[in-house]
């Protein structure tokens, strides 16, 4: 029986928001649950009722102002070499990350880790507990798909084996490593080991993506489970008031523009997408993010919006969603039936953005690398002018909205390490194996 578990997610909102709304079904059914996080979201944690624990310094800063924002709209191996070849500030980040993580999770009697925790498996084989894998994009060796990170081909036998460079990760800090492991009571380490196994078993993954956005690959024998997305409804009364409820009303059905935590776009690109809205005849309400939208003059044709406003909720009130391609907002515009442009700015986004396409869900994805004033106006016509777009949204988000991704990851974390202990059985438990 399982009395605390230990939930270590790095990232932005897009990672930590799936991780506290799952803490919180973990909690109410009954578990001790912690969530360790970057530093820039302990206060967010601590804000849901869940006990907050750091992992890393501030990651918002390294997105925006570090070495992955140098990296936002390269090409896909440039940023695949930055992660295997790190800067001093990004090596000091996930250094600190991967010493947190033993930290955070010392009084665990299970965790659940984030792909890039790569220190996972030792920490669950020292401590002799169970560990499962948050599968925020395509992690699983799969003959359909490469990593989500790296373009898939049209070969099997390479998507399957092209996991294995998950390893390579590990060379760039195999130093910290080491001395985690020392200080585990583990032995020396001299091969190339995998991140994401665990006493020499791929970890059990649990997905937090709806069946229908992404295919299971078929590797017989893995523990690989689709819960649908890990939502929980922030604003449950939210309703549009005031000036925005005045520009909804005042024409046609915008869409919404907004690429989240990404790096800024620069002025050049904002102004950009505003004139190939313009061009496309489209009114739009822009999320500021970390964006240039309030730099520039806005046109009657446009609203900003600089505050917290749900997407379940907002995305209702639009036709259309054009966006970066994280997984909440791809998960957040198809459970609200919109389709979706998707202009990826690095790792997942793009996997995101073909999904999208191949599910017919909306144009295929620009990167913003390639980003044109005629491309952007004609990705966005396409967007609100074919009708199959609309329909085939709306039939996925029917599906989307009859999941519950929270209940259903709970359940299966119960079948794969036991239901909650009582702190009576937890010290009974204790007591026997130190007997």
């Amino acid at each position: 029986m399982v009395r605390r578990i230990s939930i270590l997610t790095v990232g932005t909102l897009g990672d930590v928001g799936p991780a506290v709304a799952l803490g919180l079904a973990l909690q109410e059914a009954g578990y001790q649950v912690s969530v360790a996080a970057p530093e820039d979201f302990v206060d967010y944690v601590q804000s849901h009722g869940l006990e907050a624990r750091r992992l890393g310094s501030d990651f918002s800063r390294f997105m925006k102002e570090g070495e992955m924002a140098e990296v936002a709209g390269a090409h896909t191996l440039v940023t695949v070499k930055k992660w295997l070849r790190p800067g001093a500030d990004m090596r000091a980040l996930f250094e600190g990350i991967l010493r947190d993580a033993v930290t955070a999770s010392a009084d665990a009697d299970a965790v659940l880790f984030h792909p890039v925790i790569s220190v996972a498996g030792e920490i669950a084989e020292a401590k002799k507990i169970p560990a499962i894998m948050i599968g925020l994009g395509s992690v699983s060796p799969s003959a359909e798909n490469l990593l989500s990170v790296i373009p898939g081909t049209g070969i099997p036998a390479w998507n399957r084996h092209g996991y294995k460079t998950l390893a390579l990760q590990r060379l760039a800090y195999s130093k910290v490593i080491g001395e985690i492991r020392k200080s585990l009571g583990l032995p020396r380490s001299f091969w190339l080991r995998h991140p994401h196994r665990v006493n020499g078993k791929r970890a059990p993954v649990l997905y937090p993506v709806s069946p229908v956005l992404q295919p299971r690959p078929n590797i017989e024998g893995d523990e690989i489970y689709f819960t649908g997305y890990w939502f929980r409804d922030e604003a449950p009364a939210w309703r549009p008031t005031g000036k925005l409820a005045d520009f909804l009303a005042a024409g046609p059905r915008p869409i919404y523009i907004g690429f989240g935590s990404m790096p800024a776009l620069g002025l050049e690109r904002s102004e950009m997408i505003l004139r190939a809205c313009e061009a496309a005849g489209q009114r739009a309400i822009l999320g500021k993010g970390r964006g240039e939208f309030d730099q520039l003059s806005l046109s009657d044709n446009f609203y900003l919006i600089d505050h917290f406003v749900p997407h379940d909720k907002l995305f209702r009130e639009v036709r259309a969603i054009v966006h970066h391609g994280g997984l909440g907002t791809t998960s957040s515009a198809l459970r609200a039936g919109r389709p979706s442009f998707v202009g990826p700015f690095m790792m997942d986004q793009k996997y995101w953005g073909r999904r999208v396409f191949q599910l017919g869900a909306g144009p295929d994805q620009l990167p913003i690398q390639d980003w044109t004033l005629e491309a952007l106006t004609d990705r966005i016509r396409d967007l609100t002018t074919n009708p199959a777009y609309e329909l085939k949204a709306a039939e996925i988000g029917r599906i989307m909205q009859q999941e519950n991704g929270t209940a259903r990851a709970v359940e299966i974390i119960g079948q794969l390490i036991g239901g909650p202990s009582t702190a009576a059985e937890h010290t009974a438990a204790a007591a026997g194996v130190a007997a």
